[in-house]
């Protein structure tokens, strides 16, 4: 299966970008250099999946970036739970 194929097939089967995450990535290509460095809709979704079925009480996200992975890591904590981002940009 070709490349674009199985873009095609995940785009559609994958929940749209909640509107926070989507301007969040636009942000974030339009202000930064380095924007490719945002974990992304599939990534971040699949995050979500991993928090919902998890259920984590804390997470500790190393290399936070502008935010997006976290965003999506939060939606599944626990009811009380934390989320803790750590970003060394030395600029």
């Amino acid at each position: 299966m070709p490349d674009d194929e199985i873009q095609r097939y995940a785009d559609q089967h994958t929940s749209p970008e909640s509107t926070l995450l989507a301007k969040l990535n636009r942000e974030t290509h339009v202000q930064l250099l380095h924007a490719r460095m945002l974990s992304g809709h599939a990534q971040g979704r699949l995050l979500s999946m991993i928090s919902h079925m998890v259920r984590p009480r804390r997470v500790l996200e190393l290399g936070t970036f502008t935010g997006y992975a976290a965003l999506c890591l939060a939606e599944g904590l626990a009811p009380g739970g934390e989320l803790h981002t750590i970003e060394f940009n030395p600029s």
